[in-house]
This record gives C-alpha cells, sequence and structure tokens, in this order.
C-alpha cells in the first residue's frame, strides 16, 4: 500500500489554504481534523489495503470451548487454515461475543486464520504511514473545516462536496475490484428440445 506522511499532508494543507506559516494551534488543528475525518472514512468501506490475514491462537475460558483472547478489529471472514497457502482451507462460522471470536464446539484446530479490517488508531506528527488514497480527500475535507472555523460557509461547502467526491471516487474504484474479483459463471443455453421437454 502506498503511504504519505503527515508532514507533507501538512504542508499540501499550508499551501491550499494559502496560509505563510503553521503555527502551534493550526498545526493541531489539522492533526485533530485529519484524524476524525480519517476515522470516519476508515469505516465507509472494506477497503482493499487495509484488510489483514491474522492467524489467532484458540483456547478456553469460562464462556466457550473455543474462543479467541479480545480483539480490536472488525472480522469479514474466518477459516480453519490459511485460504491462501492451503487449498483445503474452509470458512468457517464465529460469533464475536464479548469482542472475543467464538468458533463451534466442534472446531478442532489450535489457531484460526480471520480476514479483519486494520484497527484504526490516531495518527501524531510523526507519521508517515497514512493511507495515500485518502490524501486528496483529506485535503479537502480539513480546508472545509478550516474555512466553516474561519466563517467562511460559502467556501466550507465547495471544499465539503469536493472531499464527499474525492471518497466516492475511492469507493466506486473499491466497487469495481470487487467486481472483477468475482468468479464468472459459465451459462449454458437450454436446447429447443430441452424446452419442450420443460413445457410438456
Amino acid at each position: 500500500m502506498q503511504t504519505i506522511s503527515h508532514e507533507l499532508l501538512e504542508k499540501r494543507f499550508q499551501s491550499v489554504a494559502g496560509l505563510a506559516t503553521l503555527d502551534a494551534t493550526d498545526r493541531f488543528f489539522f492533526l485533530n481534523c485529519l484524524n476524525s475525518r480519517l476515522r470516519d472514512a476508515w469505516g465507509r468501506v472494506d477497503w482493499p489495503e487495509l484488510i489483514q490475514l491474522i492467524e489467532i491462537p484458540v483456547s478456553s475460558d469460562s464462556v466457550a470451548t473455543n474462543t479467541t483472547d479480545v480483539i480490536n478489529y472488525d472480522v469479514l471472514e474466518a477459516w480453519n487454515r490459511n485460504p491462501y497457502t492451503d487449498r483445503q482451507a474452509s470458512k468457517v462460522e464465529y460469533r464475536i461475543i464479548n469482542s472475543k471470536i467464538v468458533l463451534s464446539t466442534a472446531y478442532d484446530q489450535s489457531s484460526v486464520f480471520v480476514l479483519a479490517k486494520k484497527e484504526f488508531l490516531d495518527y501524531d506528527f510523526g507519521a508517515s504511514d497514512i493511507p495515500r488514497f485518502f490524501e486528496n480527500y483529506l485535503i479537502s475535507a480539513c480546508l472545509a473545516d478550516f474555512f466553516r472555523g474561519d466563517g467562511q460557509t460559502e467556501k466550507a461547502g465547495i471544499e465539503e462536496a469536493r472531499a464527499e467526491e474525492y471518497l466516492l471516487r475511492q469507493m466506486d474504484r473499491v466497487e469495481k475490484l470487487q467486481q472483477q474479483n468475482q468468479p464468472s459463471v459459465s451459462v449454458y443455453p437450454i436446447s429447443q428440445t430441452q424446452t419442450m421437454i420443460y413445457q410438456n
């Protein structure tokens, strides 16, 4: 995944906002805005760049026979083996109870593989791993908040709309990727003879 640093995003924001410099207050404003907007966008879609495969140990506790430790991320799928290296891997049913993955009592593996969305953690001034596909959205979104705080509501509305358009473009990209990755199924036409049989 391509990433961008907080420093570069801050410089871009300073440039488009037309500010000669950013004082401490401006910098804290931008960082807080960046984290707030990112947290919201993080959960809008299951972004492929933010999905990871994790192997989690399975044990037992007072609630369930097969369970994991507490997790802090959204689970999308669960597998009994690594689905990318083992052809015999199969999906397994699970429930989330008390922030733990709970599996069937018949589950016989010592670990479970899950596809999960990375947990969002606030970024700081030294961050260098902000997902780059959010770049344009973040600049416009933070600029909208800046204008709004300055009382420039018309400019804020324009940038807000622009930010949403940037985000929608990325969501459209994800949707197209998902469609391309769907397996194709061949459909064979029913012959005229078969049609007559069905009708009879």
